[in-house]
């Protein structure tokens, strides 16, 4: 079973997020139980190190965080999520193992937990709620095919804005449709109508992961726009079952 921080990190990791990381590498702000704030040492990172850059010792996780000697560090936003959670970010950043993701995850937010520090000092705990934080972003936008693709492409300088048009007329014409029809099928009608924007939702993530590989971002928002309709109606169709 999860221990009870755990259980409230995977709740807060649903409920949260951050401004998105640009680029790789981080500035890191590390302290240990050795030193308190006022003393603690500054100091830039480009990579992730396998061993704590304090003790020496093997990190459990991808985080610059040592359960040894107690070493923390702040995660600048220019880190990727990828990296936060130790997964490849090459060669295709939208493949991502979903199994793997949430064992990560929970290994994270057992080292970095806020619960985790909450016998050290102010500084500490500080420090482990920012990371904890960050971990808790790095996995709802990694979790979420439609949140990874729009991180992927704010970090090659491409947004997604809601008022993004949907410049496919045939999918204009099949969405409005399939409104219409939500607000007046029955309960088989809705199921075949959920079944039938699975599939397109296949599709379109099966497009997003050619896309990405061939980084080819223009046709990636494209089709990530298209994702986005299509998780509306997801949403339209579970609010009318809710309702049923």
């Amino acid at each position: 079973m999860f221990r009870p921080f755990l259980v409230r990190a995977v709740a807060a990791a649903q409920a949260t997020h951050r401004p998105l990381a640009l680029s790789n590498g981080y500035y890191a702000r590390a302290f240990t139980d050795k030193a308190d704030s006022s003393s603690s040492r500054h100091s830039v990172v480009t990579s992730l190190t396998k061993t704590c850059p304090s003790c020496g010792t093997i990190l459990p996780t991808a985080l610059p965080v040592c359960p040894n000697c107690n070493y923390i560090a702040r995660i600048h936003d220019s880190i990727s999520y990828h990296d936060v959670l130790g997964l490849p970010y090459e060669p295709n950043p939208f493949v991502v193992d979903a199994a793997l993701l949430k064992r990560r995850f929970i290994e994270a937010q057992r080292v970095s937990h806020p619960d985790a520090w909450a016998t050290k000092s102010e500084f500490q705990r500080d420090i482990a709620l920012h990371v904890s934080n960050t971990v808790n972003a790095a996995y709802k936008a990694l979790s979420s095919p439609l949140h990874r693709i729009e991180y992927i492409l704010q970090r090659n300088g491409l947004m997604i804005e809601e008022a993004d048009p949907l410049e496919d007329i045939e999918l204009i014409s099949e969405i409005m449709e399939v409104r219409e029809e939500i607000e007046a099928g029955d309960i088989e009608r809705i199921r075949t109508l959920e079944e039938d924007n699975d599939n397109k939702i296949s599709e379109v993530v099966s497009a997003v992961t050619k896309f990405v590989a061939q980084k080819n971002w223009q046709e990636t928002k494209v089709a990530a726009v298209r994702l986005k309709y299509l998780n509306g109606i997801t949403d339209a169709l579970k609010q009318r079952l809710d309702n049923m």
